[in-house]
């Protein structure tokens, strides 16, 4: 499958996908870029007319991965380590989601995996009906490394750094901790936090809300290893 339409075409007519009414739409020619699409019937939506959940989970599931490891080349190998996936509206028939494995990001990942031996690489995906409303936000951490496996360092360099799913956690854990006492802040920034699709935007958030909200300072963050960067 070298060329993108010949990889669309084949992956469309792949049961688990075209089964669940989940279809590529576009991939570009460099690879770089992809449009995963919804396409509902009466045979594969739910009893509201909806998208199943678990059909949402799988449109962020495959898409990104493919891309990297085309981007990458045959010399790696990529897989999906860990993912989580936030509901937030029905998804309707149309619904999409888009994809993109930057320049930038690519030189991270060569670089990481040059390093540490392997990459776990961050990536938040958003699925959206036509009318622009979210219907979800999916994290994904996917692996990569070389083929048939990476250099092995004792303190990789990006286990130092927080990020994608780790640091939502972080900053889910920061707003359990400040304000567990105080159940109708702690439910309103959980609430708001969850609707933000990057987990750096995610912890700046939080991180704001709770010098505003509480008596915790600057000093304080820090104390928790909470990067500055965050603090704004």
């Amino acid at each position: 499958m070298q060329s993108p339409d010949r990889l669309r075409h084949t992956m469309n007519a792949w049961p688990p996908l075209a089964g669940s009414g989940v279809r590529i739409m576009d991939i570009s020619q460099d690879w770089r870029a992809a449009r995963v699409e919804l396409k509902l019937a009466p045979w594969n939506a739910n009893m509201h007319g909806a998208a199943f959940g678990g059909t949402l989970y799988a449109m962020t599931d495959f898409l990104f991965g493919t891309i990297i490891a085309r981007v990458l080349g045959k010399d790696y190998e990529v897989w999906t380590r860990t993912g989580t996936f936030q509901y937030l509206a029905p998804g309707r028939n149309g619904a999409y989601m888009d994809v993109e494995f930057t320049r930038e990001l690519e030189k991270w990942v060569r670089d990481t995996v040059a390093e540490d031996g392997y990459c776990n690489v961050p990536y938040t995906c958003v699925i959206k009906n036509r009318d622009g409303s979210v219907v979800g936000i999916g994290q994904q951490s996917l692996h990569a490394r070389p083929r048939g496996g990476g250099k092995r360092v004792d303190a990789p360099q990006q286990a130092k750094h927080a990020n994608g799913l780790v640091l939502e956690s972080l900053a889910t854990t920061l707003v359990w901790h400040v304000f567990k006492d105080r159940p109708d802040v702690l439910t309103v920034l959980m609430s708001e936090q969850r609707r933000i699709p990057d987990p750096r935007d995610q912890m700046r958030f939080v991180c704001q809300q709770v010098l505003e909200k509480s008596d915790r300072t600057r000093e304080d963050l820090l104390a928790l290893d909470i990067p500055e960067e965050y603090l704004g």
